[in-house]
């Protein structure tokens, strides 16, 4: 079995860096040569914001908050998940 040196944390650390920088930069890129699809990421990640997945879990947040019992509150973010709540 091999066994890592005392570099190889640093070695590892320093090549997610250089992946994160090399993704931030191509999708500056990308978004710099293609506008029309970064306006459409916007629109997609923005539309999230309302969806039903958020609304659902805002629901079972509220039910445990108000200290409904577990099953009737998933019960009720379902409903909400699938459109047929409030």
């Amino acid at each position: 079995m091999e066994t890592r040196g005392r570099g190889s944390w640093l070695a590892t650390m320093l090549s997610i860096l250089y992946v994160a920088a090399a993704l931030v930069l191509l999708l500056g890129v990308c978004g710099y040569c293609y506008p029309e699809l970064a306006g459409e990421a916007k629109d997609v990640l923005a539309g999230w914001e309302d969806g039903a997945v958020r609304q659902a879990f805002g629901t079972f947040s509220e039910g445990m908050e108000a200290g409904k019992p577990v099953k009737e509150t998933l019960s009720e973010s379902f409903e909400v998940l699938l459109g047929e709540g409030d």
